[in-house]
């Protein structure tokens, strides 16, 4: 038990930024995406998680690197127990570190962590083009999904790069998406999961119209067989 104590704690530190992390210096000139789900030890009260997550969405406004910055509460199917979730967009890579590091940022980590049972990280490049309105307009309502794959041992690296690149394309096929990224995750602490999604909808009912499309419905029937396992999350930006 201790060692699987130790071994939550080193995870959390490294996905909440308190932990010296070394990112690799790229030149791809895409906005880099950070989501986070948070999954509390049992008998922290909602009231009390709900408090430290709008502290969380509060640094939208103190850490100057994040160029759009979503928290809220999940509220997706099989949350498998992850209450809440964070996704971030920066300029660039780099600008991770400078948010973890940030002094705002490490002090509401120091209250968060104690708390803290388990955490999924997910951080990618988007592939595809990408909106005009990524970090340019707010989303305040709008309703953000996103899920991360898991794919069965044996599909090839070429074969899941192929069929994301197809869900990436689904942008410019389903109109009520107001942005799709897809990526490749990248996170340290990413439980085997090897691409992420996130798309932005006007609203909550806006996802079962993209469930339902028939291109969505196309590639899913060629992803469903492939995969391991999923975990989503989704839900209404919260106001600081």
């Amino acid at each position: 038990m201790k060692s699987r104590r130790q071994f939550v704690k080193i995870s959390g530190l490294t996905a909440l930024g308190l932990k010296n992390a070394v990112y690799a210096e790229s030149t791809v000139k895409k906005p880099f995406i950070h989501g986070f789900n948070f999954k509390f030890k049992r008998g922290v009260p909602d009231e009390e998680i709900a408090t430290l997550m709008r502290e969380l969405a509060a640094l939208k406004e103190k850490i100057p690197v994040l160029k759009e910055f979503f928290i809220g509460k999940n509220i997706a199917k099989r949350t498998h127990g992850f209450q809440y979730g964070e996704i971030a967009v920066f300029d660039k890579k780099e600008d991770l570190m400078t948010y973890e590091k940030h002094p705002e940022h490490e002090k509401l980590v120091r209250k968060i962590l104690p708390r803290l049972e388990i955490g999924n990280g997910m951080d990618f490049f988007p592939l595809g083009k990408l909106g005009t309105e990524l970090g340019a307009t707010s989303y305040k309502g709008h309703f953000i999904h996103a899920f991360n794959f898991k794919f069965k041992a044996g599909v090839s690296d070429d074969e899941i790069a192929e069929l994301m690149n197809e869900l990436a394309d689904l942008k410019g096929k389903i109109s009520v998406l107001k942005e799709l990224l897809v990526g490749k995750n990248e996170a340290r602490w990413h439980r085997g999961f090897q691409y992420g999604q996130i798309s932005v909808f006007d609203k909550k009912e806006d996802l079962l119209i993209y469930d339902q499309h028939p291109e969505h419905r196309k590639l899913v029937r060629k992803i469903i067989p492939r995969l391991a396992g999923g975990n989503a999350m989704d839900f209404i930006p919260i106001d600081a």
